[in-house]
This record gives structure tokens, C-alpha cells and sequence, in this order.
């Protein structure tokens, strides 16, 4: 909370001043942000309040992120080292001390990512495959290029837990029932063909900036180097149970998607990482607890922990 506080300016923001299309859907941001903006909107611009609330979703995003991790037993102990990562490599950035759609929409994707491990351990129940639907739906009305991991669901149901024909049918179901829950409102108010233009145009936006992917490469570089030396080793899960083999696995495929989202889709912001770092998270992890001399783990965790902190105060980069 110290950092939230010592930083001098929140991003500006459009404030929402009317629940239209026009409004609520800006650029990638949508609706579920826009409703954000238009409730809390004199809160939002004041930059402790601001910070605050990002404060909050982060912590509970890591939270989030650990209980998926031990509750899966994905490593040998049970650690709370992920969530600390998680808070120390998004406190590297400025973006992401200030409320933001990325922010928001990276709760319910880890909502989602649990309900996927939940299946992929257990592979009985519709309910999980319709709630991976809905909260997938509900993090692209967040951000709305989140809408693509619908796709890596698809990709992690397919490869690792043999899921049958009528639940991929279930999956889309979930996901276009709270898009068309989300649209009644507009069609109630003859706007509802702008609903559909302002999802889809925010969903197709595609950028790329140099200068922007370079800054985020050296904020990231350290964490990103020790995620692929830790996702390349042991390839074939030696001393690793299935369960744990398939997590490794599917934190493998967030991490690539992350990264894509981040050079394809950023609108230079860094909070477009935030998937790519739930990804790093697990892999720095294990990298920690892999060393088998303990004052090097510390010392990695130590200089992270400083690399952090000097691109956050002491970088050029934004």
C-alpha cells in the first residue's frame, strides 16, 4: 500500500458520464469497466481511493492465484511464495497501481482457471464446463481481448482432458449466454446492434509498438528468463506427478497466450501482462523452490524484488 501512495498521478481515465455503447465500450475496455467508471467515477479520480481498490483486486487476485496452486498441489509443499511474486512483478509498473480493465478482468479469468483445473482433476461435472463459459465471458466484458482465451479453453479441454463432444457445445453456451444477458439491456434501449460493433471492434484491435514491448522486456526480462529456464527443464515431468505435469502444462499455454495478448494487444499498457505473470508466477516459483541451495533462492528473490522496485522509480521507461 506504501507504493500506491508515493506514486504522484492516477492514469487519466474517460469518465463515464451516460450507460451507452459509446460509452461504456472504449477502445478494448468494456461495458463491466464502463459500469465501473460510471458508479465510482468521482472515487476513481481520486488517486489514493484509486489505488486503493487496485490494491485490493491484486491482492485478491493473488489469493486467488495461490489457492489454485495449492489446492492443485502443484508443488511438492504448499507455499505462498506465488502470491508474493504475483504482488512484487505487477508492482514493477505504474499501470497496474491504478485500477484498470486488465485488472478486472484478470479476476475472473482466474476464476476461470480454476473451474479448468477443477475439470481437468475431476472431468465430471457440467456445471464447471458452463461456469468456465460465463466467467470467460465476463472477463472479456472487463477487457475484451480476453474474449480469445475461449480458445485456450478449448485447447486445455481437448489435449489433457479428453472431454466429450456435447461439453465444447456447453463451454459456447456459457460464454454467449452472458454476452446476451449483458446485450438485453442495449436492445431494450434500441442500442443493441452498437453492442455487438463496440465487443467486436474492441476484440479486433491489434497493435504493436516497439519502444513500448522493448520497456516491457526489460521490466519483465529477469522473471521472463527464469519462467522459460524453468518451463524447458525437466520436459519430461521426472518426480512429478500426473497432476502436477498437467498444471506445469496448462501454466505453459497461459504464458504463451499472455505473451501474445501483451505484444498484439497491449494498447501500451502494462497491465496487458497480467496474464504472462500469472504464468511467471508458477514458474519462478518452482524455480525457487527447485534450488537446492537455499541462500541462492533467496538472493533470486532478493533481486527480483529490487529489479522491481528500481524499473518502478528509477526507469525512464514510461
Amino acid at each position: 500500500m506504501f507504493f500506491f501512495i508515493l506514486l504522484p498521478d492516477s492514469p487519466e481515465a474517460g469518465h463515464v458520464q451516460a450507460l451507452s455503447p459509446d460509452d461504456l465500450f472504449q477502445e478494448t475496455s468494456g461495458p463491466i469497466y464502463g459500469l465501473l467508471q460510471y458508479a465510482l467515477g468521482t472515487l476513481l479520480e481520486n488517486r489514493l481511493i484509486n489505488g486503493i481498490i487496485a490494491a485490493l483486486l491484486i491482492l485478491w487476485n493473488a489469493s486467488l492465484l495461490n489457492m489454485l496452486l495449492i489446492r492443485n498441489s502443484a508443488f511438492e509443499e504448499n507455499t505462498y511464495i506465488p502470491a508474493t511474486l504475483y504482488v512484487i512483478v505487477l508492482s514493477g509498473t505504474a499501470d497496474n497501481y491504478f485500477v484498470s480493465p486488465q485488472l478486472i478482468a484478470s479476476s475472473f479469468l482466474l476464476i476461470a482457471l480454476i473451474f479448468i483445473h477443477q475439470h481437468l482433476k475431476y472431468r465430471n461435472s457440467d456445471e464447471k464446463i458452463l461456469s468456465i463459459g460465463c466467467t470467460l465471458a465476463l472477463s472479456s466484458l472487463a477487457f475484451l481481448p480476453n474474449a480469445w482465451y475461449l480458445i485456450l479453453s478449448f485447447i486445455l479441454l481437448l489435449f489433457y482432458s479428453g472431454t466429450v463432444g456435447r461439453r465444447y457445445l456447453l463451454l459456447i453456451w456459457g460464454f454467449i449466454m452472458i454476452l446476451l444477458i449483458s446485450w438485453l439491456p442495449f436492445e431494450i434501449g434500441k442500442t443493441g446492434t452498437d453492442f455487438w460493433t463496440g465487443y467486436f471492434n474492441g476484440l479486433l484491435i491489434f497493435n504493436t509498438d516497439e519502444p513500448f514491448l522493448m520497456n516491457m522486456g526489460i521490466v519483465l526480462g529477469f522473471p521472463l528468463l527464469l519462467s522459460l529456464k524453468s518451463s524447458i527443464s525437466n520436459l519430461a515431468g521426472m518426480g512429478m506427478t500426473n497432476n502436477q505435469i498437467t498444471v506445469k502444462r496448462v501454466f505453459t499455454w497461459i504464458g504463451l497466450f499472455g505473451l501474445a495478448s501483451l505484444i498484439f494487444q497491449s494498447q501500451e499498457s502494462a497491465s496487458s501482462a497480467t496474464p504472462l505473470v500469472i504464468s511467471m508466477t508458477y514458474f519462478v516459483t518452482e524455480h525457487l523452490l527447485g534450488v537446492k541451495r537455499k541462500w541462492l533462492a533467496e538472493l533470486t528473490f532478493l533481486g527480483l524484488l529490487v529489479l522491481m522496485l528500481a524499473t518502478l522509480f528509477y526507469s525512464p521507461f514510461y
